[in-house]
């Protein structure tokens, strides 16, 4: 009876101190997830507008737009929070011409996760280059870090 009655308070001992504790094993876990919003684009227009001095650039992406100059040659642009169409027009003119105009898709940002399936921001990198075409930004890689014993 001792032997049970010690292991029962020992039982009781470890669940209440892995309930209150940080570390303990059935310690809940808090689900921050990934950030959310609507998806939208990250233009760089730089290329064209070094091809066109003096020029700035009206970029419109499913009604949402913002002016591009020597001033300011990237913005992001996002898509109204309760669209959900997945292609979205984008339009690019200066001068009141039309320099690029094209349907982006934005396909569904969700993943599944700890914490459940989670819509995710997704932020597509477009390049506008001098002739007015759209290109897919290449990623950049992420810089190399080292460890190093050196004095």
């Amino acid at each position: 009876m001792r032997i049970g009655r010690s292991l029962w308070i020992a039982l009781l001992a470890g669940a209440v101190g892995a309930g209150v504790s940080s570390c303990g094993v059935l310690a809940p876990r808090a689900c921050a997830g990934p950030a959310e919003g609507p998806p939208g684009i990250q233009l760089d227009a730089t290329p064209w507008l070094a091809a066109h001095p003096g020029a700035s650039l009206e970029a419109c992406l499913a009604r949402r737009c913002t002016v591009l100059s020597h001033d300011q040659e990237t913005a992001e642009l996002q898509t109204p929070m309760q669209d959900v169409e997945g292609t979205y027009p984008l339009t690019l003119r200066s001068g009141g011409t039309a320099v690029a105009e094209e349907q982006i898709h934005l396909a569904d940002p969700t993943v599944a996760g700890p914490c459940g399936t989670v819509h995710i921001l997704a932020i597509k990198p477009l390049t506008l280059n001098g002739s007015g075409k759209l290109l897919d930004t290449p990623p950049h890689p992420a810089p190399y870090a080292s460890a190093s014993s050196s004095p």
